[in-house]
């Protein structure tokens, strides 16, 4: 469970503070189009499976792994840039 801290008690500073202000909601739009697009591909071929479609299998994925391969790379680089400005270290 998370604890919120008073203003008092954490670490951050006002610039920083509103930096995780501003780039978590960006984590969390990216999360989601990264969870519907895989949810989507997998669907879409598991329906391309039960009607023994191959080439729509293969067409699905040729459509959407761009899709899926560039918001998961993008919200990779955004998770490692929003764990430094929460101040993680290799060690925590």
């Amino acid at each position: 469970m998370s604890e919120e801290k008073t203003p008092a008690e954490n670490p951050h500073g006002p610039a920083r503070r509103r930096a995780i202000a501003l780039m978590t909601p960006v984590f969390v739009v990216l999360l989601a189009s990264m969870l519907l697009v895989g949810t989507v591909l997998v669907l879409l071929q598991i329906a391309g499976l039960l009607i023994g479609n191959g080439s729509f299998v293969t067409g699905v994925a040729d459509a959407l792994n761009p899709w899926a391969f560039g918001i998961g790379g993008a919200l990779g680089i955004w998770t490692l840039l929003l764990s430094y400005a929460h101040g993680w270290k290799p060690a925590d």
